[in-house]
């Protein structure tokens, strides 16, 4: 049975919305901002793993695909012009650098649905001397 044309007419606009809510929070160009701030937490997040289940048609015997996760820092950052904290995680050799307390450069983009919600990228961070 076809599916009237009003629900194909539905459809069409739910799935617009979707890929422009997909396109404003992930895809569009957004500039890159540098702040300072102080490093205020530093954590350590131990090695993992993560199972990955197969997907699509399965003609046989398929067993998930192991992906490991490496070990890292992770690193609160509260930001000298907002009110807020951000996160960035390091793997362990580069983190050796850094401490708690102390001054830092980071280079970040915002990301989100204007007036719906933000979050903030962190892509590197540098000390601030």
């Amino acid at each position: 049975m076809p599916f009237s044309a009003k629900l194909q007419l539905g459809l069409a606009l739910f799935f617009a919305i979707v890929a422009a809510g997909i396109w404003c929070v992930f895809l569009r160009r957004t500039p890159t901002h540098s702040a300072t701030g102080r490093v205020t937490g530093k954590s350590f997040k131990p090695a993992g793993e993560y199972w990955q289940p197969p997907s699509g048609e399965r003609s046989g015997f398929w067993t998930p695909t192991r992906i490991p996760i490496a070990e890292c820092y992770v690193f609160e950052i509260q930001l000298d012009d907002r009110p807020m904290k951000v996160v960035y995680s390091v793997n362990t050799v580069a983190a050796r650098e850094f401490d708690v307390g102390q001054r830092v450069v980071i280079e970040y983009v915002e990301r989100g649905i204007p007036f719906v919600w933000k979050r903030i990228y962190v892509s590197t961070m540098r000390r601030a001397d």
